[in-house]
């Protein structure tokens, strides 16, 4: 798969990267695109300011991260840790997968199947449980388990329960970069500015690129949109061959199934089809190229051994798309005005 199509997929404006590009920056597509107004757009900024409850709330969300176990004498409650060796049996021989020593099991957890975790609700560190349950069905995690009658014989090698992490100078150099509990709190803060000012500029962007888009008129072909849809499915079929999945197993675990999946992929081949021909609508007429420069940044940006090695895996074409959307966006971006 292509390593910086797939990174790009996650952008903003990711979809205006790959149709209808021609190798020397003319157009392949038949769109058709007549541009309102795009330059003086105007955006509300996001709010930069960092409050001292953001940091410390950011703090707390480490620390809670990272609690500390500690070993307790008493019966395990829904929210301990315990630690258990087990062994699962169908008809007394015991099943593939179904056998563990020293597993640390959160119970509530939901990571095992029902009964298990509730089973061990009440148990103590030595003690020996029995518990006959049964798979659920479906079980995708082995289909011959599905429905299936089974008993685990676990015995509880501890039980631990969770206390919250404490701020002080041991968790800031076990758990971060940082020397002391000021520093840490400090450097919390500029990473939370830096957050700030990513995601203010990030929206500014999209606000300002959308506008644009509603302010053009915009004709796209069956054709285009059909290229751009099958680069888009081409790329998640390669994503579920890579897990060892197909791609209709890989979408059911988002909740969806294939048809929908497709339908929804041919709404954001639509899109990203009008939104590259109004990239480049603005780039012919500002003069915006990609050059050299741009593509031997963009090769080291994702980790490509040179221009070539770029090209090779993602195409002219493409590279180019890439190139110019990123440029586009600056230049709208720098003629934008607050508001």
């Amino acid at each position: 798969m292509k390593k910086f199509l797939c990174a790009c997929l996650c952008g903003v404006l990711a979809a205006a990267m790959v149709t209808g590009c021609s190798e020397k920056g003319g157009s392949k597509s038949s769109s058709i695109v007549k541009l309102g107004e795009y330059k003086g757009i105007t955006y509300t900024p996001l709010s930069l300011e960092v409050t001292d409850e953001d940091v410390e709330n950011e703090i707390q969300a480490m620390l809670d991260a990272y609690p500390t176990m500690n070993s307790v004498d008493r019966a395990a409650a829904e929210g301990d840790t315990v630690n258990i060796d087990y062994v699962g049996k169908m008809d007394d021989v015991a099943f593939d997968g179904g056998t563990a020593y020293g597993t640390d099991l959160e119970l509530g957890s939901g990571m095992f199947i029902d009964g298990f975790e509730d089973g061990l609700v009440g148990a103590s560190k030595g003690d020996k449980v029995t518990l006959n349950l049964t798979f659920p069905d479906p079980y995708t995690n082995n289909p011959d388990l599905a429905g299936q009658e089974v008993v685990f014989e676990v015995t509880v090698n501890d039980v631990k329960e969770s206390v919250p992490a404490e701020l002080n100078t041991d968790f800031v150099t076990s758990y971060t970069e940082y020397t002391s509990v000021d520093e840490f709190r400090e450097g919390t803060r500029k990473q939370l500015e830096e957050y700030a000012a990513n995601a203010a500029e990030s929206q500014k962007q999209y606000d300002v690129f959308t506008k644009v888009m509603e302010n053009a008129e915009i004709t796209v072909t069956d054709e285009d949109v059909q290229a751009y849809y099958q680069e888009l499915y081409d790329t998640y079929e390669e994503q579920a061959e890579a897990f060892g999945i197909d791609l209709e197993t890989m979408v059911g675990y988002y909740g969806m199934d294939l048809e929908s999946f497709k339908a929804q992929l041919m709404t954001q081949a639509e899109e990203a089809t009008k939104q590259n021909a109004v990239v480049r609508e603005i780039a012919s007429k500002e003069g915006i190229t990609a050059g050299d420069a741009d593509r031997e940044a963009m090769a080291e940006s994702f980790g490509y051994e040179d221009v070539d090695a770029l090209i090779e895996d993602g195409g002219e074409d493409m590279v180019e798309s890439y190139i110019l959307m990123e440029k586009v966006l600056d230049f709208l971006v720098a003629n934008a005005v607050a508001e």
